[in-house]
């Protein structure tokens, strides 16, 4: 006797994949589709499997041997909201700072990154990229805290210069009130008119 997910009614089993529902023939379904072999059976057959399979090809590499480094993706999260942070533009993925290294092993580390297509990037872990070009995840960290505290001096920079007229034009409009003494002994000390 075989009972259908829907049905209560009892079922006679007529063939290889047949029964019989009140006389009616129906195809049957397995009992054994919600046992775990059968769900280990389907796996790896979606696409986000399929994607990271071709991603793992791309790199050359054995899954099962990726090993990972502890707080390296801790860290590069943190570090891709720092460097994500305002304009609403596409992220980027701190890996992605490696391209901008004069580096070797940076450059090791971004060609493999740069090899595997875009919307396959994020189904393999950063120290997978790391493992595959021979390079240790924490030396690949330290280089892009360096990219990225270099790119945030030269914002800083570009920032403070743009914005430098409209200061210096705001201190001197203070200076000009009667209240002003610290703004004018600000500008006095700046210009070299009185010592510092």
């Amino acid at each position: 006797m075989f009972f259908l997910h829907r049905s209560r009614a009892p079922c006679d089993k007529i063939g290889d994949g047949e029964i019989t529902i009140s006389g009616r023939r129906c195809a049957a379904v397995p009992s054994e589709q919600n046992t775990p072999e059968s769900r280990e059976s389907r796996t790896g057959w979606g696409q986000t499997a399929y994607k990271r399979r071709l991603a793992y090809e791309y790199l050359g590499i054995d899954p099962n041997s990726v090993q990972a480094a502890p707080f390296f993706r801790t860290n590069l999260r943190r570090i891709a909201r720092c460097i994500n942070q305002g304009d609403g533009a596409k992220p980027i993925h701190p890996l992605g700072y490696l391209c901008y290294s004069e580096d070797a092993e940076a450059r090791k580390v971004a060609k493999l990154y740069t090899a595997v297509p875009e919307s396959y990037r994020r189904l393999v872990p950063a120290e997978a990229y790391c493992q595959a070009a021979g390079v240790s995840p924490y030396r690949v960290l330290e280089i892009i805290t360096g990219i990225a505290v270099r790119f945030g001096a030269r914002a800083s920079t570009v920032l403070a210069s743009v914005m430098l007229p409209h200061v210096v034009q705001k201190t001197i409009d203070k200076a000009m009130r009667n209240a002003g003494t610290k703004e004018r002994e600000l500008i006095f000390r700046a210009t070299g008119l009185i010592g510092r």
